[in-house]
């Protein structure tokens, strides 16, 4: 059986899409479930998520506890040998849970990874959209990568560099999540949660099939530039930099990333604490001006360097520190 859980929070427009799309995929209650987990929803997503009438579905409501709680929660209510992730606002492709099942059952793997379409204002994106993400975060990490997609077996490495972090897009072995969960009370976990079960995987298979729609939306948590938002990127990025270390990878593997999320959280924070003091420590500690860290960073690198206060003082009159909002 396969447990396709899907994270709803205050997304009454979007929802009938996504369970729309789900009744459309073949299969009995024997074989899939969906597990809708209404995270606390203050409008009529609870509602449609009850009202989803097909028996493959099962509804939860919870409290608000965010994005790692809810995921937690369809975990621990899913009865299938098979976990995969689904966003309350994108939908699916009828083959979404036919597809990468055979592959992992071919190949005897832990996870499949396969492709996706981006969406923005009902136009089609990007179609190549995770190729574009996995450019950025090279950039990021000061790398250039010409070679196309992979398919196929693929080592931890690769899996890293073209997987993407997000918890979609993928079908995992159940009993990956033994030991492995979602972070609570922080956004952007699924840099640290989709890594770690990369490295805990025996076997990656990556598979071309586009089975998955992602939509942009502003108003996601994704596209939030908050204080704490910005906090919990540059957390992740810390944490997942720290796994990577200890898993013996080369340090530029995503060394910038973590310089980048430590000056970005620098630039809109106010507050003065533990985790300011660690993104401070890590800008001190970076090697003179890297090339491959953005323009904008390099610069307010240099300034940081030269002087700390004349650094928050440019970020104030920018209006990047007014409210924890970016201007």
């Amino acid at each position: 059986m396969i447990s396709v859980i899907v994270l709803i929070y205050n997304l009454e427009k979007e929802l009938p899409d996504t369970i729309r799309s789900l009744r459309q995929i073949p299969g009995t209650p024997e074989e899939m479930e969906f597990i809708l987990v209404d995270d606390g929803s203050t409008d009529s997503s609870g509602r449609i998520a009850d009202n989803a009438d097909d028996p493959r579905f099962r509804v939860f409501h919870t409290e608000n506890r965010g994005y790692g709680a809810a995921i937690n929660c369809g975990i621990d209510h899913a009865r299938g040998e098979w976990i995969m992730l689904v966003d309350g606002d994108d939908w699916v492709e009828p083959g979404f849970c036919e597809i990468p099942l055979k592959a992992a059952l071919e190949f005897n793997a832990d996870i499949v990874i396969f492709t996706f379409h981006a969406w923005k204002n009902g136009i089609l994106w990007e179609e190549l959209f995770s190729e574009k993400v996995n450019q950025f975060f090279l950039k990021l990490s000061g790398k250039t990568d010409t070679s196309v997609r992979p398919y196929g077996i693929i080592d931890e490495e690769t899996a890293i560099k073209k997987g993407r972090p997000s918890g979609w897009a993928k079908i995992y072995r159940r009993e990956l999540f033994d030991r492995i969960r979602y972070p609570e009370g922080r956004d952007f976990v699924d840099v640290i949660v989709t890594y770690r079960l990369f490295h805990a995987a025996k076997r990656i298979v990556m598979i071309p099939d586009v089975l998955y729609n992602y939509r942009v939306r502003s108003g996601s948590i994704a596209h939030t530039w908050s204080e704490k938002y910005k906090r919990d990127c540059f957390l992740s990025a810390l944490d997942h930099y720290i796994d990577l270390k200890e898993w013996k990878f080369p340090p530029e593997l995503h060394r910038a990333v973590v310089w980048n999320s430590a000056i970005t959280f620098m630039m809109i924070t106010e507050s003065d604490d533990e985790d300011v003091r660690k993104a401070a420590q890590i800008l001190d500690s970076i090697p003179g001006i890297p090339k491959e860290m953005p323009l904008k960073n390099r610069i307010m690198l240099r300034v940081w360097k030269t002087d700390p206060k004349l650094f928050h003082w440019i970020c104030r009159l920018r209006g990047l520190k007014r409210n924890g909002q970016k201007n």
